[in-house]
């Protein structure tokens, strides 16, 4: 459960061709305009991904963050669902490293993820079992609001104040706890109001078959 991107894989791997691939994926949830931002967690590190719009640079361009599920899940929560003390230190953490690229994303963008761990959050957060089948059934990527990701981590916050009283079915994961930490600081301090999520598929990217 919960097993981040091999740190090795966030190396860039990602080609212009790729990032075609991917628009056509989008279909009509991206203009020709717009910016592609990806995030993907690693052990050690993030990496955002931004491929510019129609007449920006053809090549997606990497950033990574010093911010990874091993500085918040073990040595911040300590392998356990974080007290109100450690989950106040883990957003400092994820504040530090998040705010200083919000400048790097493009103002009319679309934010993706096919990251396992975030995408174990988002179906969470929707009540969905298998984004591959919500996909086929409906034609469409899934799409996880900011409004829904608060709503999760106001559970995560009540909890950490009682830690001797778990919430409903929010997850009893610290590695879950960390991945829904970091998308909710990135949704916030990056502006973004949503994340459509991509089934997890190999480069390049491709429909589903089916």
């Amino acid at each position: 459960m919960l097993t981040p991107c091999d740190d090795d894989a966030l190396e860039p791997q990602l080609s212009a061709a790729d990032m075609a691939s991917l628009r056509t994926m989008l279909g009509d949830a991206i203009q020709s305009h717009q910016a592609i931002a990806m995030l993907d967690v690693g052990d050690k590190r993030c990496r955002l991904m931004i491929s510019e719009g129609e007449n920006g640079h053809p090549q997606p361009v990497f950033h990574h963050l010093q911010l990874g599920m091993d500085l918040l899940a073990t040595r911040t929560f300590k392998q356990h669902m974080p007290s109100e003390a450690q989950l106040e230190q883990g957003i400092m953490l994820v504040e530090d490293a998040v705010m200083p690229v919000a400048r790097l994303i493009p103002s009319s963008n679309v934010f993706v993820t096919h990251d396992p761990c975030l995408l174990e959050v988002a179906q969470h957060a929707l009540g969905i079992r298998d984004l591959q089948d919500a996909w086929q059934s409906s034609g469409r990527l899934p799409v996880l609001s900011r409004e829904a990701i608060e709503a999760q981590f106001d559970l995560l916050a009540r909890q950490a104040s009682h830690p001797h009283a778990p919430l409903g079915d929010l997850p009893q994961s610290p590695r879950w706890a960390a991945a829904l930490l970091i998308l909710r600081e990135v949704l916030h301090h990056w502006q973004l109001g949503a994340v459509r999520l991509l089934p997890h598929l190999p480069v390049p990217f491709q429909s589903p078959k089916g």
